[in-house]
């Protein structure tokens, strides 16, 4: 066989395969365009569905807060539940959605002193997404509500991980409660640990300055070295 030849049956069979896979190319192609369409449609739906949930909580905001200041304590009450009947299917939604639902629902449970459905709720806003930017104050308040349950190994947990979001605002108040609450616990060498970050990340501060006076009590009662 000579180049030439062998060079056009190599030409003839591959032309031959292209001609029998040239129907799956073009399935393949149509697959993929139907994908894209598939995503853009879903993502719009989904954005569709969103600016809607959050309408919907938006007039439960409103619903609940406007003029309440001239309502009576039986009135607030009623707004309340009301509120919380609506919020419900709210808070399971994903997303931007499902944390402002479920961190107001946590706020009026707080408020009605039902201090393990507003964990529930404050924690649930962070489930599945614990780097959305509400979460250390998520978990600064599950750890209040847990210190008034008087659940310590919760509110320490919750405590921690509200300090470890340095930009939080309130992580200063976060590191001296998760040292407070440690101390508690007789858990001392933790206690120092929170007071020590606190005191190298924010020195001047005032809970930095209670963080010290705190270090310096344990050392007396030898309670650290």
């Amino acid at each position: 066989m000579t180049d030439k030849t062998e060079k056009e049956t190599l030409a003839d069979s591959l032309n031959k395969t292209l001609e029998k896979s040239k129907g799956i190319v073009f399935t393949v192609a149509a697959i993929i365009v139907v994908a894209i369409v598939a995503v853009a449609v879903f993502a719009t739906l989904k954005s569709k569905a969103t600016e809607k949930g959050i309408e919907q909580f938006d007039l439960i905001a409103y619903n609940l807060t406007n003029e309440a200041k001239d309502l009576s304590a039986d009135d607030i009450a009623a707004r309340q539940t009301k509120a919380l009947e609506d919020l419900t299917p709210l808070t399971e939604k994903k997303g931007i959605v499902g944390v402002r639902a479920n961190m107001l629902f946590a706020e009026i449970k707080f408020s009605q002193k039902k201090y393990d459905e507003a964990r529930s709720a404050w924690l649930k806003a962070v489930s599945g997404d614990d780097k959305i930017y509400t979460a250390p104050l998520c978990y600064y308040n599950a750890a209040v509500c847990s210190e008034e349950l008087g659940d310590t190994d919760s509110a320490i947990s919750c405590y921690k991980s509200a300090s470890e979001a340095d930009e939080f605002v309130l992580v200063d108040h976060a590191l001296f409660s998760l040292g407070r609450v440690n101390e508690g616990a007789a858990k001392y060498a933790d206690a120092k640990a929170a007071y020590d970050k606190l005191i190298s990340l924010h020195p001047s501060s005032n809970w930095a300055e209670l963080s010290k006076s705190r270090l310096i009590a344990l050392k007396a009662a030898g309670k650290i070295e």
